[in-house]
């Protein structure tokens, strides 16, 4: 028997209730949720959550409409991910370490269980403000690809395997959304300072980042607009998530 347990247990048919600013909508579990968010993006209200019908994850994607320009909106995603961390580390046992890696890669006790991404709306000028953004987060609760033992991946977790499988995905939802909200509101007062500093503190040191041409590439930090710094044959090159496909590639979790 779990020393932890949700003391609330959601009924996974109901939708999730959230803070009155945000506004959730199903999507069906076979639907991809941020590529459906990004669709309605253009037609939906700052604070549409798109959520899947899924239970063996925890699928959101946020709709935002951004006042800052087009180079600032990557930072975001680690906003998403500081919350996501401070959601898990909230229902979680405590012994489950939650860590990242760029562009987006969440682990639980040095294993991959979750990416964060983000999209805005098309624009060539990193200095004008967008009419869209949306981030959204995709992490496993059970880990059915462990099933056969066959094919046993030990860089490959979920919330099940680490302990924390009493975690509901509707629970799992309304915290992530809170704590999201509360990571927005820091961020908008205090800037992107703290936003950096909780992602740089939980950044998984002993994770290789690759680029495309599968060149291996050093961290060397972030910069103030959430660019990903990096060191290739002595250059440093800067990394945007929202233009992650054209530098890294297609990243998906399965």
């Amino acid at each position: 028997m779990s020393l932890y347990y949700e003391p609330d247990p959601a009924n996974d048919d109901d939708p999730p209730l959230l803070p009155p600013i945000l506004t959730p909508i199903a999507v069906p579990e076979k639907v991809d949720v941020f590529t459906k968010a990004i669709a309605a993006a253009s037609k939906s209200d700052a604070g549409t959550v798109f959520y899947s019908e899924n239970l063996e994850y925890v699928e959101i994607a946020v709709v935002l409409i951004p006042e800052v320009i087009k180079i600032k909106c990557n930072q975001i995603l680690y906003v998403l991910m500081v919350a996501a961390s401070d959601s898990i580390g909230a229902l979680a046992p405590p012994e489950v370490a939650v860590t990242f890696s760029y562009p987006g890669i969440v682990f639980l006790n040095r294993g991959e269980a979750g990416l964060v991404k983000i999209e805005v709306s098309p624009s060539t000028d990193d200095n004008k403000i967008p009419d869209w953004l949306v981030v959204g987060i995709k992490l496993r609760l059970n880990n059915n690809l462990q099933e056969d033992e066959t094919q046993i991946r030990p860089d490959i977790t979920s919330l099940a395997d680490e302990g924390a499988g009493y975690i509901s995905r509707t629970r799992a939802i309304e915290s992530l959304s809170r704590h999201f909200l509360a990571w927005i509101s820091q961020w908008e007062d205090d800037g992107f300072k703290p936003v950096a500093e909780a992602w740089n503190k939980r950044r998984e040191e002993s994770k290789i980042i690759t680029i495309k041409g599968d060149q291996e590439v050093s961290w060397v930090g972030l910069d103030e607009n959430g660019l990903a710094i990096v060191k290739l044959n002595e250059k440093e090159l800067f990394l945007s998530p929202t233009e992650v496909l054209k530098e890294i590639g297609d990243i998906n979790l399965t």
